[in-house]
């Protein structure tokens, strides 16, 4: 089952792994944060698995840096479901 959402006007997509930012926070308050990145990492990968069929391993490797891909690209990876084509009107 892919993902039934809607994303109008964007050239480019990306995937990412979530990030956060650990400044001045006590020691019991960033293994905290870190451990839900970790969780909230776990699951978007499944979803990912899940929506595109794609491997485990390829979702995660794919998360571990920026990927960015054309409208056409995210529909074959299958986080897009539909490319639309801007009818311009003209019909020659």
């Amino acid at each position: 089952m892919k993902y039934t959402g809607s994303v109008q006007k964007i050239p480019r997509v990306m995937i990412h792994q979530p990030a956060s930012s650990f400044y001045e926070a006590p020691t019991g308050e960033f293994i905290l944060e870190a451990e839900e990145l970790l969780k909230l990492r776990e699951t978007l990968t499944r979803v990912y698995v899940q929506r595109t069929g794609n491997p485990l391993w390829v979702v995660s490797e794919d998360m571990e840096r920026d990927v960015f891909m054309s409208a056409t690209e995210a529909q074959d990876y299958g986080i897009v479901d539909l490319v639309a084509i801007e009818n311009t009107g003209d019909f020659a």
